[in-house]
């Protein structure tokens, strides 16, 4: 059986892993989409025909589908002596949704502002105040993170966020974003590190909220008829030498103990906020719903 994998991934280590796995594993076939919409047209329909001997995605549509699809057989699980999740993720109480899954990095969203407005942006519920101006942007709806925000600001501030949400700009992809922001034409974003770190005409600046950067995990998980090289594959997710490379190149949260995350991650102690599954699976259903409407 050949070794297939479908990796959506951000494209700075996707680069890592396509040369990585090329040198490796010369036989394995790279599906590595290049846009969003790509990756939510496969995360909706995951299960409806064959699956890639290894997928990884941060879309939660994969999650949703886990437990139906191992029940009916078709997912392995993954080798029990990979390296554990590391303790900092326990503490938050997130975990794999299902023994048929490992988490291998995990994103995180901030917020980012004008300079001027950055002193009023403690936490995520402070976007919510009635005088708060826009508008805000957030990556496209083909993406989760606009989704989960809406859920993560109503649950924070109640009828309170419909303030910021009717002016949550979704039209920019996270590059533009920064530059939409540093250029004024944005008050704020919710964004990841990579994106809010610098903005080259200045004038914005990245805010951790005081009660976490949303944690959105990378799942991966394995056909339940996929060939030693996924499982060694999966492995190498896990190694040491990528999950540095995950920090370095992607500015992501590793998984993998002993393994130092990004600057601003250890700044401030691993302060990550997980909303938990739940609501990641009515994350997974909106935008399932979404996609059937023709609105993502």
């Amino acid at each position: 059986m050949s070794c297939t994998l479908h990796l959506a991934m951000p494209p700075n280590i996707l680069r890592r892993v396509r040369e990585d796995v090329a040198r490796l594993w010369p036989d394995t076939r790279l599906g590595m989409p290049s846009t969003h919409e790509e990756m939510n047209a496969f995360a909706s329909r995951f299960g409806d025909g064959p699956l890639p001997s290894l997928t990884v995605t941060a879309y939660p549509q994969i999650a949703l589908r886990l437990p139906d699809l191992a029940r009916q057989g078709r997912l392995a699980r993954p080798d029990p002596d990979l390296p554990p999740l590391r303790e900092e993720y326990g503490r938050i109480g997130l975990a794999a949704p299902a023994e048929e899954a490992r988490i291998v990095a995990v994103a995180a969203g901030v917020l980012a502002a004008e300079t001027s407005l950055a002193p009023r942006l403690k936490d995520w519920a402070d976007l919510c105040a009635p005088d708060f101006p826009g508008p805000v942007g957030c990556p496209p709806r083909d993406t989760p993170l606009p989704y989960l925000a809406e859920a993560v600001l109503r649950k924070a501030a109640g009828e309170g966020a419909e303030h910021l949400l009717s002016r949550l700009d979704t039209a920019s992809n996270p590059l533009d974003i920064n530059k939409r922001l540093g250029r004024g034409e944005l008050k704020a974003a919710l964004i990841i590190p990579a994106f809010a770190r610098t903005f080259r005409e200045g004038g914005a600046g990245m805010i951790w909220p005081a009660s976490g950067a949303l944690a959105l995990p990378l799942l991966a998980c394995l056909d339940a008829q996929a060939p030693p090289e996924a499982h060694e594959i999966l492995a190498y997710l896990l190694s040491e030498e990528f999950q540095r490379a995950v920090v370095v190149e992607g500015v992501i949260a590793p998984v993998r103990a002993g393994v130092a995350g990004f600057a601003e991650l250890e700044e401030n102690g691993w302060n990550l906020f997980w909303p938990g599954w739940d609501l990641l699976f009515d994350v997974a259903r909106t935008m399932l719903e979404a996609v059937r409407a023709g609105k993502a």
